[in-house]
């Protein structure tokens, strides 16, 4: 790769082709034109030649960069691209693309611009805009209008592969792995990962302890036992899990992918041992996180977890017809394919048609090489998946679920999260906290509920053992209750509503006053979310009077974002910005009707 980056003087030939030179230092025309150059770098196929951005700060180099033999060449043939100061009549002035180049690379260094941390490489298209909207501001200060040209290129074409100019701030998943122990991350494939089904696994995020290895898993046991047979190898070779937003899928999952994995099973026990049934230990086992992902790094993933290597990798990439073949290279049983969070992946409906509707056919199929597990949200985008599920007999859906077995699970998982460094463990409180968790599973669940509290909406929007960890997150910041029939008129009074929990949530994080603002202004994201400089200058809009109409600076908003992350979604537009919005509409309408809160309107008037 070459990045050659020059800043001087331009001139067209007076004759001929009229091409672009660079002038000498003598005031001549040096002998070769940039076309020359560039031609140097596409005429030789069967020589090296290293892919090259050409920079040029020079008067007319717009004429570099739209040579009409370079743009007739098939996008995916280039090696040279070009950004260029002016158009080809037209006049540069005084460096400007180089200090908007340097201005806009030094921003992307300290974070005020940033493209999402799952991309290795920023984008050329990217960087180039942030690079013509400098040029346009100096435009404005210093007057004398100037115009950059950069290579042209078909409207359809995606140049996401050109990396020249890398992200500071991408992570891969091994580098978010530090609090997993480094030997099994390092055996793992990198859109495995594990820390996603560990965390969701141990279900005790909402009081930050899905890192201490002990497992909070309770319930769900007709699920757990029939996910369980057909992690076995028992049954159609489809199954779809599926729920609304927090029901427990990608727990249910974890759990259960932690017990089946070789690499992962040793090393969580605690976390599926208390499984009335367990699956066994499965060595053709292949799973991914497609939360974020595209459909190459899933298939990608899968290949290589089955076993193939970079050079198996056929020219267009794996697909379906390939995996299958590759599954069935090897004799044994067949390989099982577990894929969790669909919705949240990128472009999940190109993933559904291309990748995951003929796997499941393929899994369907007398004596398949594979068999296939997708988790994902109740949406119309998968309703094909779905039916297929059903009409295989292989969709499991959290919704339906009987509310006594819920409410049963719901006080068992309530009352051992207390019993764990709480005041709710000692000795004096012990019958409280039984009294506090059946008060919040008969809240959450309408059973045994007796009038006053038999009254209420009907069941909940989103999952009740997440509304119930919440909720006990905040009990927890009370003083303790010991006395048993007002610890139960405490859990009687956990919210039902998805608004009323974050109104719960939010009044506990005082020391947080960036947090309603940015949430108030993700609610008014449209399609698939809202970029970090939208948000900056949207947020302050919902502050409280009398603030500044300046944008929030980055470290402030990104800070924010951080302490919002539970109630985020996150996607990835196609120049890599990260989008947000928030994973529940719900809460969107709450906030787009109250998006300062009635506290701070009171304090405000």
């Amino acid at each position: 790769m070459l990045v050659v980056h020059v800043v001087g003087h331009g001139r067209l030939a007076e004759t001929g082709e009229r091409d672009l030179h660079v002038v000498a230092s003598d005031g001549t025309n040096l002998d070769d034109p940039v076309s020359a150059w560039i031609s140097l770098i596409e005429s030789h196929p069967d020589k090296q030649r290293p892919l090259t951005l050409f920079i040029l700060d020079l008067c007319h180099s717009g004429a570099a960069a739209t040579l009409p033999w370079h743009q007739q060449m098939q996008v995916t043939d280039r090696r040279a691209w070009v950004i260029a100061a002016s158009g080809r009549e037209d006049k540069a002035f005084d460096c400007r693309l180089s200090r908007a180049t340097a201005m806009v690379l030094s921003q992307y260094l300290d974070g005020t611009l940033a493209v999402d941390p799952s991309c290795r490489h920023i984008p050329l298209p990217t960087v180039t805009h942030e690079i013509e909207r400098e040029v346009a501001k100096l435009n404005e200060v210093e007057g004398y209008a100037q115009q950059i040209e950069v290579s042209r290129v078909p409207f359809t074409a995606r140049l996401n592969d050109l990396p020249f100019f890398p992200n500071p701030g991408y992570r891969s998943q091994e580098s978010m792995l530090s609090e997993v122990d480094v030997g099994i991350a390092s055996m793992l494939d990198e859109a495995f990962d594990p820390r996603h089904f560990m965390l969701r696994g141990a279900s005790a995020e909402p009081l930050e302890r899905g890192e201490s290895g002990q497992g909070y898993f309770r319930g769900r046991d007709a699920e757990v036992r029939a996910l369980t047979t057909w992690l076995n190898g028992q049954g159609s070779g489809f199954r779809l899990l599926t729920g609304k937003p927090g029901v427990g899928k990608s727990a249910l999952l974890g759990v259960l992918v932690c017990a089946a994995h070789p690499t992962l099973r040793p090393d969580t026990q605690g976390l599926w041992f208390s499984l009335s049934v367990k699956p066994g230990r499965n060595e053709r086992l292949a799973v991914v996180h497609a939360r974020r992902r595209d459909l190459t790094q899933i298939t990608d993933s899968l290949a290589r977890q089955m076993g193939a290597t970079e050079k198996d990798r056929p020219f267009d990439g794996w697909d379906t017809q390939s995996l299958v073949k590759l599954a069935g290279t090897t004799p044994g049983a067949p390989y099982t394919l577990v894929i969790d969070a669909l919705d949240e992946a990128e472009r999940p409906e190109d993933i559904t048609q291309a990748l995951l509707l003929p796997l499941t056919r393929a899994a369907l199929a007398e004596n398949p090489v594979v068999r296939l597990l997708v988790g994902t949200r109740s949406d119309l985008r998968f309703a094909t998946l779905i039916q297929l599920a059903n009409a295989a007999g292989g969709l499991v859906n959290l919704d339906h679920v009987r509310a006594l077995d819920i409410y049963n699970s719901l006080k068992q998982y309530i009352a051992d999260l207390l019993a764990v460094d709480t005041p709710y463990a000692e000795l004096r409180a012990a019958e409280a906290a039984v009294a506090l968790a059946d008060g919040i599973a008969t809240r959450l669940t309408r059973v045994n509920a007796s009038s006053p509290h038999r009254d209420g909406p009907g069941p909940l929007q989103w999952g009740e053992f997440l509304a119930a960890g919440l909720y006990l997150r905040h009990v927890l910041t009370l003083p303790t209750e010991y006395d048993p029939a007002l610890a139960r008129e405490l859990g009687l009074a956990a919210p039902v509503e998805l608004h009323e929990l974050l109104e719960l949530d939010l009044a506990g994080r005082a020391d947080q006053p960036d947090l309603r603002p940015i949430l108030a202004a993700l609610a008014h994201a449209e399609g698939r979310g809202m970029p970090e400089r939208a948000i900056a200058h949207i947020a302050p809009g919902f502050m409280s009077l009398g603030s500044t109409d300046s944008p929030m600076p980055i470290d402030r908003l990104q800070t924010a974002l951080t302490q919002a992350r539970f109630y985020l979604r996150r996607d990835i537009d196609v120049d890599g910005t990260t989008l947000f919005r928030l994973f529940h509409e719900g809460l969107a309408e709450r906030l787009r009707t109250d998006p300062y809160g009635r506290e701070q309107q009171e304090q405000d008037r």
